[in-house]
């Protein structure tokens, strides 16, 4: 009983000097918000998402008297304890993540763990379509209110951008989150990520465009080489064709490719797009509807299926849940770990 009365002494004493020796740094971040207009905290008003049973007395304590990045420490804590728990505790994690957003804005982990929580943990502990619609939702509306609290801030773009590539197969969307961090400093791969995703969509002019910027950057990169070369010799004459309206040639000079590659989907992407572009609708619904029945996973086919017919006055076919992708691209986006302290 002595023993845990002095454990507990100690921790008291602990957060207490914690406290104390924050003062300096709680003054200098006023100084820096009240003069220099840097880094504003989040209304007090809004920090209302928080799960009482979660918070002690201290952290609450440190929240009212204006440590809130001491509270958001304090949690973020026990975000790792609770993580180390298990599935069983992932709903609380969750509850936990949001309250340390709240707290402080301007930590850029809580924010991008949140998103990938909602967007891949909790996503694939689902089957209903709905729920990981809304979980998928939540998840890029958490990166998106990160990034207006931490608009210099590169990881949360390059986030957002890999989510929508990766979950959604949205590649438009994909490159115009990555192509808002290259006015910051980023890491050189997301360069390689706008050539993906344009090449996907798919848009060779602005893939080679892109994939010609990567190797001005870094001339020795062998996958931009490498890429280059593939799209001259698969897609490039085509998309000429196509451009020039000979849509038949364009389309026969693309066969020739998926008849050596029956599993290339940028080709069978390419030949729904150039039937869209000659303004045969039905061509183009039944090429998509042929990538969906290839492609289990191909949510743009699946997306495009929807729109064409939707346009043709047809009957929308339910979109089938899909399971988390492990892609595996030559670069990734930041590896996720669980939150440390």
């Amino acid at each position: 009983m002595r023993a845990s009365r002095r454990h507990k002494a100690v921790i008291v004493g602990t957060i207490i000097l914690l406290i104390v020796g924050s003062i300096p740094l709680r003054d200098h971040i006023r100084y820096q918000r009240l003069v220099l207009g840097v880094r504003r905290p989040m209304p007090l008003t809004k920090i209302v998402d928080f799960d009482p049973t979660a918070i002690t007395g201290v952290m609450v304590g440190a929240i009212l008297g204006g440590f809130r990045e001491l509270g958001a420490a304090m949690l973020w804590v026990k975000v790792h304890t609770l993580w180390n728990e298990g599935k069983g505790t992932w709903l609380k994690c969750l509850s936990l993540m949001r309250a340390v957003t709240l707290l402080d804005p301007h930590w850029i982990d809580p924010w991008r763990l949140t998103a990938w929580h909602l967007a891949y943990n909790l996503y694939v502990e689902t089957d209903d379509a709905e729920q990981q619609a809304i979980l998928l939702d939540k998840g890029i509306s958490a990166l998106k209110e990160g990034i207006s609290w931490n608009p210099e801030e590169s990881t949360l773009y390059i986030e957002l951008g890999w989510t929508y590539f990766d979950k959604l197969d949205d590649y438009d969307n994909a490159a115009k989150w990555f192509r808002s961090c290259l006015q910051f400093e980023h890491p050189g791969y997301v360069d390689r990520l706008i050539a993906h995703a344009y090449e996907r969509l798919p848009d060779i002019p602005k893939a080679l465009d892109w994939y010609d910027y990567c190797l001005k950057r870094n001339p020795s990169d062998s996958i931009a080489k490498g890429a280059i070369l593939t799209i001259r010799e698969r897609y490039l004459d085509a998309w000429r064709l196509m451009e020039a309206g000979d849509y038949q040639a364009a389309l026969a000079t693309l066969q020739r490719h998926i008849d050596v590659d029956p599993e290339d989907t940028i080709a069978i992407h390419f030949r729904a797009h150039i039937y869209e572009e000659a303004g045969d609708l039905d061509a183009a619904l039944e090429a998509w509807q042929m990538a969906v029945e290839n492609f289990s996973l191909d949510d743009l086919a699946r997306r495009k299926v929807a729109e064409l017919s939707v346009a043709l006055g047809k009957p929308v076919a339910p979109v089938p849940t899909h399971i988390l992708r492990q892609r595996h691209p030559e670069q990734m986006a930041p590896v996720r770990r669980p939150p440390t302290p």
